[in-house]
């Protein structure tokens, strides 16, 4: 990782310099193992030092951060665990970001499987509608009233959730009276 400081009317000793590299490169490879660049910018404002890290830990992500304090080192180490606590958001906002693409696995898994060995009989009636499986499913993480402003937009009949408020799979259907249901399993 590149790392570039300056200092404005504030001087950047040898030991300064050291403790930034050190506490720069491990606050950023915590969360990013191969981070781009990092820019420390140090000011003198009255009796204050203020210090402003800018970090681009990955392509087309930039995080700043900064921390005033009597002394500079103060200072740094303030932006330090201001940018500490950004990069970690960040990285949760990313992973869970790709976690909500297992929803769909999580709907496909609860799919019945056919055995086509069973030695049962089958009575088919051919008055009965078709029971069509669908393996593919997105099933969006909101709200209740999200879902069913979804069902209503999409003209579904009943539409599959991740509800937002306790992580549970629900459903939400149109009655025929015309009224929405919405089903729910019990806690265990």
């Amino acid at each position: 990782m590149n790392i570039t400081l300056t200092g404005k009317q504030v001087d950047i000793g040898e030991r300064l310099n050291k403790h930034v590299e050190e506490s720069i490169t491990g606050t950023v490879t915590k969360y990013f193992s191969s981070p781009i660049s990092c820019a420390v910018v140090f000011a003198k404002d009255g009796e204050e030092f203020a210090a402003e890290i800018t970090v681009h830990p990955a392509k087309n992500i930039i995080l700043k951060g900064t921390g005033t304090a009597s002394d500079p080192y103060s200072a740094f180490d303030a932006a330090n665990t201001h940018i500490a606590t950004r990069l970690r958001r960040h990285k949760t906002r990313l992973n869970d970001h790709k976690q909500k693409t297992s929803l769909a696995e999580l709907a496909h898994e609860s799919v019945f499987s056919f055995d086509e060995n069973q030695e049962e009989e089958i009575t088919i009636d051919d008055n009965a509608p078709l029971t069509i499986a669908e393996t593919d499913a997105n099933v969006p993480v909101c709200t209740v009233s999200e879902a069913v402003m979804i069902m209503d937009l999409s003209n579904e009949c009943a539409i599959l959730f991740r509800n937002s408020a306790n992580n549970c799979i629900s459903m939400v259907y149109r009655r025929k009276d015309g009224n929405i249901g919405w089903v729910e399993p019990k806690a265990q």
